[in-house]
């Protein structure tokens, strides 16, 4: 590893927020770390037959045509690796990734790709981040089922959304599948002008990032990830080891009906779709990757042999009071003794949905001390 970073984790959050944006094609941060967006138009789209309410917009337009961003180190012009960075389940900002990126393009010198998920962050609208409009939806459900739990202004959007049609989930997977194999192609093929012909990719991968990204690694589409190594934070487990009910996440009506979807109705969910004329075995092979890792007792074999071909490309760290994607069902997911998985516990109050807290001013040094100790690793492993 090249540098370390000094500052305090609550002190370089809001430093990398103040200078953030995504319209802005370039931003240096300081004299270690840039900045460049990019725009991006999705190849393929899938959505749902089923209309959503009037409240909520259905959020094609801004699924479609986004802006992503790259972190790289300010000395280089050109690079021949680079790391994508995916993130959970129902962001809506990338406020909680910016030191992620900083801190690994700093400690590994290697581009950051800061790439939303289909219909997360700046590839949703507006109007699912509104508070007021939010929060009335969520009255309104609460309203309608009492014994609703974790109902809040924040996961409205994407419990309605799930709970109408659970296949959403299914969609926004695949399509970011798809889009992170035409981002790595253009990568690779040389026409982009920060890398080289050929470029090595490989993943730091959050929460339902992780699962995503076992997708890509299982399947190698187009012998794009043969190479790749990826490191998973909160992730990495079968989804039926997960529970996102949560207050960020979704309530849990919404992911008792995914839960329950996703387990027992495993036909691909957009076989019908043009993806499957233009894009054939690459869908299929997305498929049976995410039914690998679904949990569901009859692809137990497809998992087992698929993730053990990958033991020495994947590093997972859990933390032991992570109710979401619990640090023991990470665990028990890379069951085989070769692969490298550690379970933390941190000094301090935390969850999932929020690994370093920056509010409490009290526990600074020990969640900077902790940042450090994760992206040590996740720095480490990734520069190999």
């Amino acid at each position: 590893m090249c540098k370390e970073n000094k500052m305090l984790f609550n002190d370089l959050s809001k430093l990398l927020a103040v200078s953030f944006a995504l319209e802005r094609p370039y931003i240096q941060f300081d004299k270690d770390v840039v900045c460049h967006t990019f725009g991006f138009s999705s190849d393929v789209s899938i959505h749902s037959k089923e209309k959503q309410s009037n409240d909520l917009e259905n959020g094609e337009k801004e699924n479609q045509h986004f802006r992503y961003a790259i972190f790289t180190p300010t000395h280089k012009q050109k690079f021949s690796e680079a790391i994508i960075l995916l993130h959970g389940l129902n962001e809506r900002s990338w406020g909680k990734y910016l030191p992620w990126a900083y801190q690994l393009v700093l400690q590994t010198q290697k581009p950051v790709i800061l790439f939303p998920i289909a219909y997360h962050i700046n590839r949703s609208p507006l109007t699912w981040i509104c508070p007021r409009l939010m929060n009335r939806l969520s009255m309104n459900r609460k309203a309608k089922v009492p014994a609703i739990v974790n109902s809040t202004f924040a996961n409205v959007a994407l419990s309605l959304r799930i709970d109408k049609d659970p296949d959403h989930f299914s969609y926004s997977g695949l399509q970011s599948y798809f889009d992170i194999i035409k981002l790595s192609s253009e990568m690779k093929a040389g026409i982009f002008d920060l890398f080289n012909e050929g470029c090595r990719i490989d993943f730091f991968a959050y929460s339902i990032g992780a699962l995503l990204t076992e997708m890509l690694l299982i399947s190698n589409p187009l012998h794009l990830f043969s190479d790749s190594r990826a490191f998973f934070f909160c992730g990495g487990s079968t989804f039926n080891k997960i529970d996102g009910s949560s207050r960020s996440i979704m309530d849990n009506q919404a992911f008792a009906r995914l839960r329950n979807h996703l387990l027992h109705h495993t036909s691909n969910p957009v076989k019908e779709n043009k993806i499957d004329k233009y894009y054939g075995h690459l869908l299929h092979d997305g498929w049976s990757a995410f039914l690998a890792m679904s949990g569901i007792g009859m692809y137990e074999q497809l998992r087992v042999s698929a993730l053990n071909n990958l033991i020495y490309r994947i590093k997972a760290i859990g933390l032991k009071d992570d109710h979401v994607v619990p640090g023991s069902a990470i665990q028990e997911t890379f069951s085989n003794p070769c692969f490298d998985v550690e379970i933390m516990d941190f000094p301090f109050k935390y969850s999932h949905e929020v690994p370093f807290p920056v509010a409490d001013q009290s526990v600074n040094q020990m969640v900077t001390h902790s940042f450090h100790t994760v992206f040590n690793q996740a720095s480490l492993f990734l520069s190999i």
